[in-house]
């Protein structure tokens, strides 16, 4: 009985490990083709020019945030304590694209 379950272990082993070699190699072969066709240029440079947009953009809002959260505390709909905690979260955002852009270019 043992020797049996044994057999039928070992080969359900083999198969799995002969479905896995089959899989690996798939996964591995359909990566390598995609980038050597080269069709993906197109979608990189859209990629770039949304990115270049978004580090234009995103600090231009930040300032106009400012702005607007500068006019609510001027005019006293916003507390002092929470104009800061704002302020700072703001300036951190809206610094994090142009942070982001000087490490990964």
């Amino acid at each position: 009985m043992k020797k049996a379950i044994r057999q039928a272990l070992a080969k359900v082993t083999a198969a799995a490990n002969k479905v896995f070699a089959v899989a690996l190699s798939l996964a591995v072969t359909t990566e390598v083709a995609m980038a050597q066709t080269g069709g993906l240029a197109k979608a990189k440079g859209v990629m770039e020019t949304f990115k270049t947009e978004l580090t234009d953009i995103i600090p231009t809002v930040a300032v106009i945030a400012l702005l607007a959260l500068g006019i609510g505390y001027a005019t006293k709909f916003v507390e002092k304590d929470t104009f800061v905690r704002w302020a700072i979260g703001i300036i951190i955002a809206g610094s994090a694209a142009q942070l982001t852009a000087l490490f990964f270019t």
